[in-house]
């Protein structure tokens, strides 16, 4: 995968954060990309400085950077002959401490061990990694622990139906993404489409637009023209290996179904949101994907996205 040249990796000081470093090092050689690995420690409260010991707050802090420091040379000094790594500790809050350094330096990728051992967003995928699916805007790799080192599934979830323009760019970020890393990894590479049949009631009931006979008609002439949506889009991809699934149904159903029945290793998405605040939110379909899956994900901002975490934010 060619694409990332200047990676972030979150540091996790457990035993299921070392596959993801191991990976991580792994990527960055192929791509001859730069790395720093990042570990963001909590600010102890000034409230607490009587509780603790006679030292200032600022003190235990700067002892604190010094030890995760040497810690982090450590555990990084087995690949330091594969890839430069550079270290940062920083102090605050994660989540935005972690968008900050993006912006900063203009990461192109995030890696970060999803928490949690198995199942489920609230379990597998922490605080901090909603809060960079929701706000990080470069690409967010979540890696599940204790996933082996090879990907033999990986999917990716594609929506083209041709209502806004900028929808196509990002199927075309997904499908970059997905191919060259079933490329990489020599797995088996899955495209998924989920179509919405019409409401047949609503529209013979409600609107008297058919008679009930016509309705089975209607149905396979929805599901054609969503087919003919796919291969036209998948076109351009001709030369790849993949195998292409039209599915009917919602996504934040059919996706998690889909992956689990297949047992995908990963889920390459796009998380965008078309209302409320302009970059806040993720979209209530990859919403609704993220808190039933239970596989790694690589998801995907859309072109133009902007974060509500800027720098000169306290």
């Amino acid at each position: 995968m060619k694409r990332f040249k200047n990676i972030l990796l979150v540091h996790d000081d457990r035993k299921s954060g070392e596959p993801t470093l191991s990976r991580t090092v792994a990527l960055a050689a192929r791509n001859q990309a730069q790395l720093t690995v990042i570990k963001v420690i909590s600010q102890i409260p000034h409230d607490y400085r009587v509780l603790i010991t006679s030292l200032m707050p600022e003190e235990i802090m700067e002892i604190a950077v010094r030890e995760q420091t040497l810690l982090l040379k450590k555990e990084i000094a087995p690949f330091e002959k594969t890839v430069k790594i550079q270290l940062k500790v920083i102090i605050g809050r994660e989540f935005i401490e972690i968008v900050k350094e993006v912006l900063r330096n203009n990461h192109d990728l995030v890696i970060k061990t999803a928490r949690g051992m198995s199942g489920r967003i609230d379990i597998l995928f922490g605080s901090t990694a909603m809060h960079l699916l929701r706000k990080c805007p470069c690409p967010v790799w979540l890696i599940k622990p204790e996933q082996e080192q090879s990907y033999h599934r990986i999917m990716a979830a594609v929506d083209v139906e041709p209502s806004m323009v900028e929808d196509n760019h990002l199927n075309n970020k997904i499908m970059q993404l997905a191919t060259s890393l079933a490329q990489t990894e020599n797995s088996e590479l899955h495209i998924i489409h989920v179509w919405k049949k019409p409401d047949i009631r609503y529209l013979t009931d409600e609107l008297n637009y058919l008679p009930p006979d016509d309705s089975s008609k209607l149905y396979n002439e929805a599901k054609n023209m969503h087919i003919k949506w796919l291969n036209e889009f998948l076109e351009q991809y001709k030369d790849q290996q993949y195998q292409a699934h039209i599915e009917e149904g919602t996504a934040g159903r059919v996706i998690p179904e889909f992956a689990e029945q297949h047992q995908v290793d990963l889920i390459v998405m796009g998380t965008i949101c078309r209302t409320g605040i302009p970059g806040f939110f993720i979209g209530n379909t990859a919403e609704k994907i993220l808190h039933r899956i239970d596989c790694s994900v690589l998801a995907v901002k859309p072109d133009g996205f902007i974060s509500p975490i800027q720098l000169d934010d306290k």
